[in-house]
């Protein structure tokens, strides 16, 4: 099981998405749904990518960030990532 602690710009909010892939597989997975031009997050149950999303408080986020090593960024195509964090920066 892979924990991605992941923020949402549009509304503020942070998630745990909770899948059963490894982390390349789960980025991998998260780019393609959100690689379209035309994207723009709505609900993160609308991306299908399987596991659950949990929705959490900030410092909720953070320590699980520095639990995990991994962060992602939710919006639109342009700016919607998952990637490994150099945990000294955090």
């Amino acid at each position: 099981m892979t924990r991605i602690p992941i923020e949402e710009e549009y509304g503020f909010q942070y998630w745990i998405w909770e899948t059963p892939d490894r982390f390349e597989s789960a980025r991998d997975r998260f780019e393609d749904a959100v690689g379209d031009e035309d994207f723009f997050y709505n609900n993160p149950k609308d991306l299908d990518l399987g596991g659950t999303w949990t929705q959490i408080e900030y410092e909720e986020f953070m320590s699980a960030v520095r639990e995990t090593g991994i962060s992602g960024h939710l919006h639109e195509s342009g700016d919607s990532y998952i990637f490994k964090v150099n945990l000294e920066e955090v």
